[in-house]
């Protein structure tokens, strides 16, 4: 056996002779300047540059860009959603040859600043921020800084900064236009803060569904509350079996998020409501775990993974100069167990 052959690094021209493609068209792929060819090219490139385990060589290429060639991912807590969209982050960044090192706030502002002052101390190339709970006087630090970044969702009002978003509005007016087309018309909401994220626009859909079905918005049915806000089950339980342990009149509930909707399917089940029989519940996120909880969730699933993909693809077209813009992902409903046709009153 030649150990030399065994442990060469596979190299560009490796992959052009696999795919047929020039040199300079898997250049252009691996390196993310996105002109001169298309999807189907882009998949094979990237898909063949996997297969050898092709990693661009990073401390000569550092020498020679002046760049580090390490991405920051900013997030407000580690979990499973976030989790998903740093593997779609990582996906695009390992082939273009960036490393990328997540940092949690843990809710904490201070913490979110040390993280800030870790990054930009060690010259990151860019960072990626999945937070609307970042401080403005934190994100000021960022833009001197002039380090270029990318959001997930929308919640800075800076026209210099792109984002990977889902129109949130749009698919909650269609999940609750969904319970009301199977007889609910007691529909309440239940949500952490206004703040995170984009819940306020959730709450809009919430709101244009009622409207249209010409159902009477009523903010004693509307729930929203700091202890949510970070989305730990024994919270969001507590919460849930609090409300409802005062007998509110509802067919149906909206949660801003899974883990609110799971906790909620907990809570009831204890209080003796069955879900869907006497209660329907629809998340909002699409969590793995969703699909075992009893009854499973009808949930809005969010394109996790492809956030964090277009996301650090957005991010590569703003270090290496291209021009960049705005992207929208679609997120769809995933009907399952937990909701269910309304049951006549006697």
């Amino acid at each position: 056996m030649n150990r030399d052959s065994d442990s060469k690094r596979s190299t560009i021209k490796d992959i052009a002779k696999i795919t047929g493609f020039s040199i300079a068209t898997v250049s252009r792929v691996i390196n993310n300047k996105g002109i001169f060819y298309g999807k189907d090219t882009y998949d094979k490139v990237i898909s063949a540059a996997r297969s050898l385990n092709y990693y661009p060589d990073a401390i000569a290429r550092g020498l020679k860009t002046k760049r580090t060639y390490n991405i920051a991912f900013l997030v407000p807590k580690t979990s499973e959603f976030y989790s998903e969209i740093f593997i779609g982050i990582q996906d695009v960044a390992s082939v273009s040859g960036y490393s990328v090192a997540m940092y949690s706030s843990k809710f904490d502002a201070n913490q979110e600043k040390r993280n800030i002052n870790v990054i930009l101390s060690n010259r990151l190339d860019g960072i990626i921020i999945a937070t609307s709970l970042l401080e403005p006087k934190n994100f000021d630090i960022i833009s001197m800084s002039k380090v270029p970044v990318v959001t997930i969702e929308k919640f800075l009002k800076d026209p210099f900064v792109p984002s990977i978003t889902i129109k949130n509005r749009e698919i909650s007016k269609k999940a609750v236009e969904y319970l009301i087309s199977i007889g609910h018309r007691k529909i309440g909401f239940i949500s952490e803060p206004l703040n995170i994220g984009k819940v306020e626009s959730r709450l809009r859909g919430y709101k244009d569904a009622l409207a249209d079905a010409g159902i009477n918005y009523d903010d004693f049915v509307v729930f929203i509350d700091e202890c949510l806000a970070e989305e730990i089950f024994d919270n969001c339980y507590n919460y849930v079996k609090n409300i409802f342990s005062k007998k509110i009149d509802l067919t149906a509930i909206f949660a801003s998020t899974d883990i609110i909707a799971v906790s909620a399917i907990k809570a009831l089940n204890d209080l003796c409501y069955k879900v869907p029989d006497d209660i329907s519940i629809i998340g909002f996120d699409g969590l793995e775990i969703t699909k075992y909880t009893s009854p499973s969730l009808t949930t809005v699933i969010q394109p996790r993974y492809e956030m964090g993909r277009e996301a650090m693809s957005l991010l590569l077209k703003i270090i290496n100069g291209e021009k960049f813009e705005n992207i929208d992902l679609k997120a769809k409903i995933e009907i399952r167990q937990s909701t269910a046709p309304v049951k006549e009153q006697n």
